[in-house]
């Protein structure tokens, strides 16, 4: 899981200037709720400046017709990080299994394509908050479709709609609670895992990742213990005929289970490019690699 929220940029530009100081207040006491949940920053899919407010107005040229000093300064606060702290884009350069994932599905809103915060919410499993600017955004779940099928966002526009959404706030708390750390993995690994196994090469592999990589990997490892996603929301990479058929090149995809060898050739590309290899077996996921990509006869 994550501790960030996705700002749904379909929410801007209003249609008019009517409350909008009342809706921005609003939408800063949203934020500030999720900043009390652990959901601590929001993504958005650029710099917050960068977006009309209303109508071919700026966000400048809104401040800038603005007579409300208190407004304009809790303006100021929001850009400067000091409402809640702000990332762009939805997506990182590094985030690969992200990238993998929006391209390889289909995502519409109101039948048209969209690979913004709606569908970002899904791929993170994390909430889309909104501005209340159109009657469509107050309420605390949005209907888009992934691959022609209908799925439910969870979405906010307002502090109540958090109260929906106390299962999901609830978990995450626990997650983080969890204090999985790249120093305490092995030994407790089987108190946070069970579905998920990790053959012993894994346990020299996750002391050489980096700890941001490695935080990622674990939010991943957890949502597909805990059933949040699934193997087949990310997309899956096979080797080619030559790996295959190299046998020194297999054999660095080879990791035993049970006591038998098996070839590990199913892998994900994660952040950064680095590879998690892993094997199916009846209800268990074996993990044998995580780590840079592993030589090939191309390199």
């Amino acid at each position: 899981m994550v501790n960030f929220s996705v700002f749904n940029e379909l929410s801007l530009p209003f249609e008019n200037n009517l409350n909008i100081e009342d809706e921005f207040v609003n939408f800063f006491k949203l934020l500030k709720t999720l900043e009390s949940k652990n959901l601590n920053k929001i993504r958005l899919d650029k710099s917050f400046r960068e977006y009309d407010i209303i109508q071919n107005v700026n966000f400048q040229q809104f401040m800038g017709q603005s007579t409300n000093s208190t407004f304009t300064d809790r303006l100021r606060e929001f850009l400067s990080n000091q409402v809640i702290k702000l990332e762009s884009p939805l997506i990182k350069e590094d985030e690969e299994e992200a990238y993998d994932t929006i391209t390889s599905h289909d995502y519409l809103f109101e039948d048209s394509p969209t690979i913004g915060g709606l569908a970002c919410a899904d791929i993170w499993n994390t909430i889309a908050v909104s501005f209340n600017s159109h009657i469509k955004w107050n309420q605390d779940s949005i209907s888009i479709q992934r691959n022609n099928q209908p799925i439910a966002i969870k979405h906010a526009s307002q502090s109540v709609h958090i109260n929906s959404h106390q299962l999901f706030l609830d978990e995450l708390e626990q997650e983080l609670k969890l204090g999985i750390s790249k120093e305490n993995f092995w030994e407790r690994r089987e108190e946070f895992f069970s579905k998920i196994i990790f053959c012993e090469e894994v346990e020299k592999q996750i002391a050489e990742v980096d700890k941001n990589i490695f935080e990622r990997d674990i939010s991943f490892f957890r949502d597909i213990e805990t059933e949040k996603k699934s193997l087949q929301d990310f997309q899956i990479h096979n080797e080619g005929e030559t790996v295959k058929t190299n046998l020194k090149l297999r054999a660095l995809r080879e990791f035993y289970i049970d006591g038998k060898i098996e070839f590990f050739e199913k892998h994900i590309i994660k952040s950064s490019g680095h590879r998690i290899h892993f094997f199916e077996k009846g209800d268990k996921i074996y993990i044998g690699y995580i780590g840079k990509h592993l030589r090939t006869a191309k390199f």
